[in-house]
């Protein structure tokens, strides 16, 4: 994990064993919230998730609300 509680896209894969893109269409799609760590500058966004967007994310996929 980086530092200041933030995954990025390998480490939220690694975590839910899932695929890269498999966390892309779930950023694109908004289920779950990400932010750039670039603030905009460059071409392309760095994206991060928080840890704690992260674990809310996933007691609501436990219960079912998601």
């Amino acid at each position: 994990m980086t530092t200041n509680n933030l995954l990025s896209r390998s480490d939220l894969a690694s975590r839910w064993r899932i695929s890269l893109r498999t966390v892309d269409r779930l950023r694109q799609d908004g289920r779950i919230a990400w932010i750039d760590v670039a603030g905009g500058h460059g071409a392309r966004p760095i994206v991060r998730f928080r840890l704690i967007d992260v674990e809310a994310y996933e007691a609501q996929v436990r219960q079912g609300t998601e």
